[in-house]
């Protein structure tokens, strides 16, 4: 399998030091998931955009700390991108920030939350029940660190997981069963203790203490990466 991954963001530079830039958090979940890949990236915020479209077979559009909504080039430009992978039937997985463009690119909406910061561990119901969720199952529980959100789905979007915080977390595109894109909300790459520095960093700046301390008590609960990853990476037929 052929990844290129679309970098959308930096996280701050002890974290990349301890935990590597995303390209390579996403390499080490890949490995752990024993899936065979090669693995391109093209940091986006640096203006580098991909100039061969035909030698991918995954798409992978990181997470960010910009919002999607912010009148800048690249974003602009990511949008225009988005479009055209889909319209070219190629797969795609969007992670946070990539899950809000590809439903903004698409025809939805984002904005941040009126609900305010979510952090730490959050748990999402099943919806509806395409085949390869089955792996997952009913509930599964991931690392979040978002603000923004998808309030309104594009037309050609199907909700299959949401909770009463996040009513759209895994969003999946233009059919049920066999999406050309797929879409989630937390961040199935992220170590316990890389979100837990992130928090740290935030809480009492932008993140409000009482969040952020109930952020950090749920980093205690189990969480379900590697279950929800590769069921996304099925879904798209990739592996």
């Amino acid at each position: 399998m052929k990844v290129s991954v679309l970098e959308t963001g930096k996280l701050p530079e002890n974290l990349e030091k301890k935990f590597g830039d995303y390209p390579k958090m996403f390499s080490d979940l890949f490995d752990e998931l024993n899936v065979p890949y090669e693995m391109n990236s093209f940091d986006l915020i640096n203006n580098e955009f991909p100039k061969n479209m035909d030698n991918t077979d995954l798409w992978l559009i990181t997470g960010s700390s910009f919002g999607v909504y912010e009148k800048i080039g690249w974003i602009d430009k990511l949008k225009s991108l988005v479009q055209k992978i889909y319209n070219m039937k190629t797969p795609i997985v969007g992670i946070c920030f990539g899950h809000q463009i590809i439903a903004d690119a698409l025809g939805g909406k984002v904005e941040k939350s009126h609900k305010g910061w979510g952090v730490g561990v959050h748990k999402y119901e099943r919806k509806v029940n395409p085949e390869w969720s089955e792996t997952v199952g009913d509930f599964f529980s991931g690392y979040v660190s978002h603000q923004d959100q998808v309030i309104i789905k594009p037309e050609n979007a199907y909700t299959i997981y949401g909770s009463d915080f996040c009513p759209n977390s895994i969003l999946c595109y233009n059919d049920i069963e066999n999406p050309v894109a797929i879409s989630i909300q937390s961040h199935p790459e992220f170590k316990k203790e890389c979100l837990e520095m992130i928090i740290q960093r935030r809480i009492g700046q932008t993140i409000p203490k009482h969040i952020g301390n109930e952020g950090l008590e749920s980093l205690k609960e189990k969480i379900d990466n590697p279950k929800v990853f590769k069921p996304l990476l099925r879904a798209l037929r990739v592996i």
